[in-house]
């Protein structure tokens, strides 16, 4: 007997992650979070060297925001 290998379907949060292939962090915000919050954390940590951001909204649940934060050498 053979036993079928069922996959579960792909997810929107799925396709979105795709977009920064293994992010080293995920920050979810809620829908209760300010959008200057979102945009504050965003931009303090587009000021560093060593990490990329990529801000991926999740309309697909609400109003929540989520960034995926990359590390990144350094140019030294």
């Amino acid at each position: 007997m053979s036993k079928e290998q069922v996959s579960e379907p792909a997810t929107a949060e799925d396709d979105e992650y795709a977009a920064v292939p293994d992010p080293d962090a995920v920050i979810e915000f809620g829908d209760d979070v300010e959008e200057g919050f979102v945009g504050l954390v965003e931009h303090t940590l587009a000021t560093s060297d060593f990490v990329r951001t990529h801000r991926v909204p999740m309309t697909a649940q609400g109003d929540e925001t989520t960034l995926l934060v990359s590390e990144v050498e350094a140019d030294v």
